[in-house]
């Protein structure tokens, strides 16, 4: 056990140590570092300016000081100094004439319809204050203006679950298909390539002389998932990182309160099937890379020899895809048990609703079997693929090592 280990340790070493995989690992990042630096920065360049209000009016003046979006100015003179040192991007003048407002704004382009509308808000409540002073209502009469229509909404036949109608679901869905499709697409091509790197050459003949080939076959699995794991672990430290900061930082906080109830209904749904189904996925996907690589005789035929597998996951994934609109159909349903489709497949139909947990749990039951049988028999055979370096063709190869 010591030696599988040994193998294990020394592949997974000998993996995270390139630069690739440390480009790999810290893409994401940066692309989201420089996204959210040049959000902070339009929005810092977007606070910067503001529009500038005269007015004498008390109630605007109040409502315009609690506004991120305006600022009140004494006199015009200085509003108009503000905006020709740039400090603005133009000025509101309210006056007061007859108990009736009226407002003028000056700039060189037209006002922004949603400060426009926060504006007009402000206006219109401070006008209706001056209309019902000039009446000289009484408490009564003033409570009968204030009287409001009611509106009730009753919706029939609308599913409230559905998956056209919840962001989460649909969110969850995503997140859930583009995690497992990089992860298969990378770790495909790097088992197989790693895998047929190693059989051109003689080494694995010594090595096989000192250890059982099919422990050496489980330890170059294990260290393949610890890259997996480790890449994984630092995207949930990142993500858990960013989740515990995200309420303290400065136009940032807001968002993230709003959003938050579906950012944790999402990640309940990832954590259930989603990630049960994605680590079967995985390990069936893998097995069988380390399987393709070990057919051919040269390592650039590696990439050849996973087609397979890619052509499994592209239907997996596009399958998934078509779920969205296509409704679920018999071959979605024949699909989410057949392993490797059943990964992309069925998470996605319980996310969308439709799939129970029982045929959620025989579907993960059957790939799960299915990737068990399948370690122990490509491991029994691995050693007679690994040695037979002739270029023969990977047909030839499988045929060999069944012989053999």
């Amino acid at each position: 056990m010591n030696k599988v280990w040994l193998v294990a340790k020394e592949t997974y070493r000998r993996e995270v140590k390139t630069w690739s995989y440390l480009f790999m690992i810290l893409a994401p990042f940066l692309f989201i570092f420089l996204s959210f630096i040049i959000g902070m920065a339009s929005a810092n360049s977007g606070d910067d300016n503001y529009i500038g209000v005269v007015t004498s009016n008390p109630a605007l003046k109040q409502a315009i000081k609690k506004s991120e979006d305006f600022d009140n100015y004494k006199t015009e003179a200085k509003a108009k100094k503000a905006y020709k040192d740039e400090d603005i991007d133009g000025y509101v003048l309210i006056e007061q004439k007859n108990n009736q407002l009226s407002a003028t704004y000056y700039s060189d382009e037209k006002m922004d319809s949603d400060l426009k509308s926060e504006l007009l808000t402000n206006l219109n409540a401070a006008q209706q204050q001056l209309n019902l002073s000039k009446a000289k209502l009484t408490m009564k009469q003033s409570q009968a203006l204030a009287t409001r229509a009611q509106f009730k909404q009753r919706v029939e036949h609308v599913d409230k679950k559905s998956f056209d109608n919840d962001p989460v679901k649909q969110i969850s869905f995503w997140v859930l298909l583009i995690i497992l499709y990089m992860l298969v697409i990378t770790y495909t091509q790097v088992t197989a390539q790693d895998i047929a790197t190693e059989k051109g050459t003689k080494i694995m003949e010594v090595i096989f002389s000192s250890m059982p080939g099919g422990d050496y076959f489980t330890g170059k699995i294990l260290g393949i998932f610890g890259e997996i794991i480790t890449q994984v672990l630092i995207y949930v430290a990142g993500f858990v990182a960013v989740y515990c900061a995200a309420p303290y930082i400065d136009g940032f906080n807001d968002l993230f309160e709003k959003y938050k109830p579906m950012i944790d209904q999402a990640i309940g749904n990832l954590a259930s099937w989603g990630l049960l189904f994605t680590i079967i996925g995985l390990v069936l996907f893998i097995i069988f890379a380390a399987f393709c690589g070990a057919l051919v005789a040269k390592s650039e035929n590696a990439n050849k020899a996973v087609t397979p597998l890619s052509t499994l996951m592209i239907i997996g994934f596009l399958f998934s895809i078509n779920m969205q609109s296509g409704g679920d159909t018999i071959f979605e349903k024949v699909f989410s048990y057949i392993p490797f489709l059943s990964s992309f497949v069925m998470p996605a139909r319980v996310i969308i609703g439709d799939a129970t947990n029982l045929e959620a749990a025989i579907s993960a039951l059957i790939a799960l079997i299915t990737a068990v049988v399948s370690f122990i028999w490509i491991r029994k055979i691995y050693p007679n693929l690994i040695l037979q370096t002739d270029d023969v063709g990977p047909w030839q190869n499988f045929k060999r090592s069944l012989l053999n």
